[in-house]
Order: C-alpha cells, then structure tokens, then sequence
C-alpha cells in the first residue's frame, strides 16, 4: 500500500502531488488509480470521513489536472487560463457551508466541492512567491517554500535531495 506524502504546505498542492513523476512519462504514476485509494487519500489529507466512486473520482482527477496546469503556467510566468478553475469554485461555492468560529473559513460535503475550495484558496492568495516546483529529475511535485530564506528547492531533503546529491558526489568523483 503507498504511503501518502503530505509535503506541499496546502491541500491544492498535495493533491497535485497525487501523480508521483509527472513530468517524467516513463515513470509517472497516477496515485489516486481507484475511488478507494481516492477516499483513503481524501480521508488521510482532511480527517474528513468520505465515500467515492468512479464518477467522483474523475471529477477530481480533472480538478487536479486543471489545478496543476494553472500553477504549472503560472511558475514559467505565463497567464493561466483560468476558467476551469473559476467554474469549480462558483460549483463548490453553491454548496459550500462557513464554519462556525473563527477565523471563518468555508468548507464542503462533497470531496470535489471542498478540493476546489481548497484550489481557490490557494490561488486566491496575494502573495504566490513561495509557491515551488520539487528540481528533482523528473518529480514535478509541487510546495510552498516556508524556510526563513526561502531555499527550498526540493519535494523532500531525504528523496530528491538525497538523489541529487548523489549524482553530483558521482559527477565530482567521475
């Protein structure tokens, strides 16, 4: 069984990071393969208690395509297009429900209601400098960088970091 990784910083994000290897299609691995592993997923990311099918499933398979395309546009400084993206939020807002303490925040049933709340939160944020694509080979796993210097350069120090500072051990000792 995978063991699910939360290192984005945000829900958007890790639910991004639900296709492992994406920008290498040799090795890409879509790890939400069934509603089951969807659920356990959602569940494991939230605490929310939830129940998928295939139906489900797909629409959030296109949320996270259409999320990842529009941070992807957005990190090599081109204009996203947005209009998925604003689609699924007024949808997720139509059923969305504000929480009752503060602060306020604004939340969904519906798994695919709530992700693209989610989506929207993060892109709604004034200030996207932080956000990050792993420079790992191949990984395409997105973050926010929160260290005080803003370094980060990697989905993982012990995954990616270590890989490629064993490659560049190799490179010096070659």
């Amino acid at each position: 069984m995978y063991q699910w990784r939360y290192i984005g910083g945000h829900l958007a994000l890790d639910l991004c990071n639900t296709v492992s290897w994406r920008l290498d299609p040799a090795r890409s691995v879509d790890r939400l393969g069934t509603a089951a592993l969807f659920a356990d997923w959602f569940r494991t990311a939230t605490g929310l208690p939830t129940e998928a099918d295939h139906v489900m499933l797909d629409r959030v398979r296109v949320l996270r395509d259409e999320t990842i395309r529009v941070v992807d546009a957005h990190l090599a400084g081109e204009r996203p297009d947005l209009r998925f993206v604003y689609d699924a939020w007024l949808e997720a807002l139509r059923h969305a429900r504000p929480s009752e303490r503060l602060p306020v925040t604004v939340t969904a049933d519906e798994p695919v209601h709530h992700l693209a709340l989610a989506v929207a939160e993060l892109l709604r944020r004034p200030d996207l400098s932080a956000l990050r694509r792993c420079d790992g080979e191949g990984c395409g796993w997105l973050f926010l960088d929160t260290t005080r210097n803003h370094s980060r350069r990697w989905c993982d120090s012990a995954d990616c970091g270590n890989r490629a500072r064993v490659r560049a051990y190799s490179r010096r000792r070659a």
